[in-house]
C-alpha cells in the first residue's frame, strides 16, 4: 500500500535525501504562495458577514492546504539516493566451509548457505557486479566458484578470514561482503577490538545466518573446571557444564585410562540451557593423568563427538611447607600437628614461644632453621608455602616482620591463616597491625575483649557446603548432616565486618548471635584466612577414636592453604582448545620471589609418541620475569614441555608442564547457530543481519551500498498518487462543506 501511494518502498525513503528540482526558483514560488494566500484571505473576508467564523476558517484552511500541495508539485520534490554505479563494483561472497556446516536435517547448513549466496549472483545481472568468491575456515581462501567447495575445514576464525578478504580487496571498489555462516567460531569469537578492526575498512558485511539456534536432540560438554595440579591422595571436584535445549536424563562418567573413577546421574532441567554437574573422584599416584569425561547420549542424538572431553591433571610429587607460629602451648596446637602426622605431602614447621626469647621448634630440617625465632628476611619466610599464626600478639613481631608477612601473601602468593586465641586476632592487636588490610575481616581493637571460652555450635554456609575442603561425605545432604552432628567448639572470637571479597565458609552460633567462623579472601597473589576459634580440638576429644572428622578437617584445610601457592620457577601450558596454538608461559623468580630477567629461556617440546624439538621463549615486555612462546602442535595427544633458564651458558633453573591437545575436534562443539555474533558483526560494519526468509532484501542492500563507486539516482515523487488523492480529497471536502452550508 505504501509503495502504491508514494511510488517507492518505505526503505527507499529511509535511505534517500529529499531535494527539489523544479524550474521555478524558490523565491518565485514563495511570492506566488504569498500572493495566493492574500488573495484567498481577502476573498473570504469579504464574505464574513454572511457566514460564521468557524465556517470561514474551515474553508480558508482547506484552500491553503490545496495551495500548499500545488506549490509542492511545482517545486518537483525528488528522492536523491546514493547507489552503486553499474559495472564498476565488486562484491565478496564468503562461504563458511567449516565442518560445523555439515549439520542439518533434510538440508545441511552448507547447502542452505550455497543457496543463499546464489541470490547475490542473481542480483549481479541487474547491477553488473564483479563477484569474488572466498571459502572461510581457519583462514580465507579465494576460489573461482563454489562448485567444488566442501565443508571440511577443521577450525573457524571469522576475524582472521574477513581481515584477509578486506585487505585483498582494499585496492578495488568493494561494495559489500556477504557472509553465509552458522556463526560458530572456534577461535573464541569476535572481540571488541576485532570488530573495530573489521569496521575500520568501511565495507558493510551482510551476514546470512544458517542453522538452528536450538537443537533439542543434542547435548554437549561445553566446559570442564578442574585443577590442573593437585596433591597425591586429594579428592578432586570437577564441574562439568552440559549444554542442552530440552529436559533429559543422562550421566557423567569419568575415566583415567580404562579405569572408571566416577559415575554421576544428572537431570537436565527444562528451565536451564546449561546444567553444571559436580563430580568427585580421587587420584592417588603421582604423575600426569589423562582424565576423560563423557555424558550418555539422549534419544535421537546423532552427533556424539561433543559428548566427551579430556584434560590432563598432574599429581604433584612434592612436599609443601607450612610455618606455624604459636604463642602458647594449647590443645589446638597439639591436635593440628597430630592430624597431619601421616600426610607425606605436608611439612608443618612449628615455632612455639615458651618464653619471651625462647622458642620450641618442631619439624625443622636443620638445627639452624628458625634458631632466632620468626623469620626476618624474605628469603627465609618465602621458603614456606603457607603461614599459620595462632594466639600471639602482633607486638611480638617487629613492623618489618609484619611487612614481610604482608609481602608473603601479596607478592609471594602464599596463604595466611590466623587462628583465634586469648592473644590472637583482635585481642592481640592484629587489627591495628601492618597486616590488618590483608585479613578478610576487620578486627576490634585490643582494648575490647573479643575471645570467649564458651561452647558454640558450628554451621556450614551455602558457600561452605560447596567447598571441597569441608567435605566429610559424598553428597551435600550427608555432608550437612555430618557437620550438624559435630560437638561444639570450645571457644570463639568476635570479629568485625567482612571485607568486600571475603567468603564465609563456616558460621558459629553463640549466645550473642551467629558470627563468621571460617572466612577467606584473595589478597594480591595469595589468600588470607581467619579461623575464629581455637577450640576445634573438642571434636577430637568428644568423638570416638575411629572418627576421623577432626583430622580430615585440618588435613583438608592445610591442603587448601598450599594448593594455590605458586613456585618460584613455574611453567604453564595454556590454550590447545579449538585447534588453537599452545601458549607456554614460564615465570622465573629468585629466592626472594623477585623477577629474574638476566636469563635466556629455551623449552624442549615433546609428544607422547616421541616427536620433539626446541623453541626459544621471549621475554614479556609487560611482565618482568615472564617468558612466553606459542607452539603449533602437529598432532593430538599429550605434549610435555621443559623450560630451562640459562645464564652465561649455564642452566640455572628448570620448570616442567604438560597439556592434552585434541586436534580437529573443535567444530563438533558449540554447533548451535551463533546469531548474536553474526548480528554484532553486521551492526558494527553497517551491514544487515539476515535469515533465509529475509534474502529478498539482499539485492536492494547491495544496490544502495555506500561503499565502492557510487552515483546519485534521482526519482521524482511529485506525481505520487498520494498527492493527487489528497488534492482531490481537499477539493471534495471544500465542495461538500459549501453545499452543506449553502452560504459561501
Amino acid at each position: 500500500m505504501f509503495e502504491f501511494l508514494f511510488k517507492y518502498p518505505r526503505e527507499d525513503y529511509a535511505r534517500s535525501e529529499l531535494i527539489f528540482v523544479g524550474h521555478w526558483s524558490a523565491w518565485v514560488l514563495v511570492v506566488i504562495a504569498i500572493i495566493a494566500v492574500i488573495g484567498i484571505s481577502v476573498f473570504l473576508y469579504r464574505r464574513h458577514s454572511f457566514v460564521r467564523g468557524y465556517q470561514l476558517a474551515a474553508i480558508w484552511m482547506l484552500q491553503i492546504a490545496m495551495l500548499s500541495l500545488v506549490v509542492w508539485v511545482l517545486a518537483q520534490p525528488t528522492l536523491s539516493t546514493e547507489r552503486l554505479r553499474a559495472g564498476e563494483n565488486t562484491v565478496a561472497l564468503v562461504l563458511d566451509v567449516s565442518e560445523s556446516m555439515v549439520f542439518g536435517d533434510a538440508e545441511s547448513r552448507f547447502q542452505q548457505a550455497l543457496r543463499s549466496l546464489s541470490g547475490v549472483v542473481q542480483a549481479d545481472a541487474a547491477l553488473n557486479l564483479s563477484v569474488r568468491h572466498y571459502e572461510l575456515g581457519e583462514t580465507a581462501t579465494a576460489v573461482t566458484s563454489f562448485l567444488e567447495s566442501q565443508a571440511t575445514a577443521t577450525s573457524t576464525s571469522i576475524a582472521d578470514s574477513l581481515g584477509i578478504v578486506l585487505r585483498e580487496a582494499r585496492f578495488s571498489p568493494l561494495a559489500a561482503v556477504v557472509l553465509s555462516s552458522d556463526g560458530a567460531d572456534t577461535s573464541g569469537g569476535l572481540s571488541v577490538d576485532e570488530l573495530a578492526a573489521i569496521a575500520a575498512f568501511g565495507v558493510p558485511v551482510h551476514t546470512v545466518a544458517v542453522g538452528r539456534t536450538a537443537i533439542p536432540e543434542d547435548i554437549e560438554i561445553t566446559d570442564i573446571t578442574l585443577p590442573d595440579k593437585v596433591l597425591p591422595g586429594s579428592t578432586l571436584s570437577a564441574r562439568v557444564s552440559i549444554r542442552h535445549d530440552a529436559p533429559a536424563s543422562t550421566q557423567v562418567k569419568v575415566y583415567a585410562g580404562d579405569d572408571l573413577l566416577a559415575l554421576v546421574p544428572v537431570e537436565l532441567r527444562a528451565d536451564a540451557g546449561i546444567t553444571t554437574a559436580r563430580v568427585e573422584f580421587e587420584i592417588a599416584e603421582a604423575g600426569h593423568h589423562r582424565i576423560h569425561f563423557s555424558v550418555d547420549s539422549v534419544p535421537g542424538e546423532t552427533e556424539l563427538r561433543n559428548n566427551s572431553r579430556s584434560t590432563l591433571v598432574e599429581v604433584a610429587n612434592q612436599k609443601y611447607r607450612i610455618l606455624y607460629f604459636e604463642g602458647e602451648p594449647r590443645w589446638e596446637y597439639k591436635f593440628l600437628r597430630r592430624a597431619i602426622g601421616n600426610d607425606d605431602d605436608l611439612q608443618v614447621v612449628s615455632l612455639l614461644r615458651v618464653s619471651p626469647n625462647k622458642f620450641y621448634r618442631q619439624g625443622i630440617d636443620t638445627p639452624e632453621q628458625l634458631e632466632s625465632g620468626f623469620p626476618t628476611t624474605r628469603e627465609e619466610l618465602f621458603a614456606y608455602d603457607a603461614l599459620i599464626i595462632g594466639s600471639v600478639e602482633a607486638a611480638s613481631l617487629s613492623a618489618e616482620q609484619q611487612v614481610l608477612i604482608r609481602d608473603f601473601v601479596s607478592e609471594r602468593g602464599g596463604s595466611l591463616l590466623m587462628i583465634a586465641g586469648p592473644n590472637g586476632l583482635g585481642n592481640g592487636g592484629w587489627g591495628q597491625s601492618e597486616i590488618a588490610d590483608v585479613l578478610p575481616l576487620s578486627l576490634p581493637p585490643s582494648s575490647i575483649p573479643s575471645f570467649f571460652r564458651k561452647k558454640a555450635s558450628v554451621e556450614l554456609t551455602p558457600q561452605g557446603a560447596d567447598a571441597q575442603m569441608l567435605r566429610f561425605a559424598d553428597t551435600l545432604d550427608a555432608n550437612r548432616l555430618s557437620w550438624s552432628e559435630l560437638p561444639n567448639v570450645a571457644d570463639y572470637q568476635v570479629t568485625g565486618s567482612l571485607k568486600p571479597a571475603a567468603v564465609t565458609l563456616l558460621n558459629v552460633d553463640t549466645d550473642i548471635g551467629q558470627m563468621p567462623l571460617l572466612v577467606t579472601h584473595p589478597f594480591g597473589r595469595g589468600h588470607a584466612w581467619i579461623l575464629a576459634s581455637g577450640g576445634t580440638w573438642r571434636w577430637q576429644m568428644s568423638l570416638p577414636l575411629e572418627d576421623q572428622r577432626h583430622e580430615t578437617f585440618w588435613r583438608q584445610l592445610l591442603r587448601a592453604l598450599v594448593a594455590s601457592s605458586p613456585q618460584g620457577v613455574s611453567l604453564t601450558a595454556g590454550g590447545g582448545s579449538g585447534d588453537s596454538n599452545i601458549v607456554l608461559r614460564a615465570e622465573f623468580r629468585d629466592e626472594e620471589f623477585r623477577p629474574v630477567d638476566d636469563i635466556g629461556v629455551t623449552a624442549q617440546v615433546s609428544h607422547e609418541d616421541g616427536e620433539s624439538w626446541s623453541v626459544n621463549l621471549q621475554a614479556s615486555a609487560a611482565d618482568p620475569g615472564v617468558f612466553t612462546a606459542e607452539i603449533d602442535p602437529t598432532e593430538s595427544g599429550t605434549w610435555y614441555f621443559e623450560a630451562v633458564a640459562h645464564r652465561n651458558d649455564e642452566a640455572v633453573a628448570t620448570a616442567r608442564a604438560s597439556i592434552h591437545y585434541d586436534s580437529g575436534q573443535a567444530e563438533y562443539f558449540n554447533i548451535r547457530r551463533d546469531s548474536a555474533q553474526l548480528r554484532a558483526l553486521s551492526e558494527a560494519t553497517g551491514g544487515q543481519y539476515l535469515e533465509p526468509q529475509d534474502l529478498d532484501m539482499l539485492p536492494d542492500l547491495l544496490r544502495y551500498s555506500s561503499s565502492g563507486i557510487t552515483e546519485q539516482e534521482y526519482r521524482a515523487i511529485w506525481d505520487a498518487p498520494a498527492i493527487f488523492i489528497l488534492l482531490l480529497m481537499l477539493k471534495a471536502g471544500e465542495w461538500l462543506l459549501r453545499r452543506r452550508w449553502s452560504t459561501i
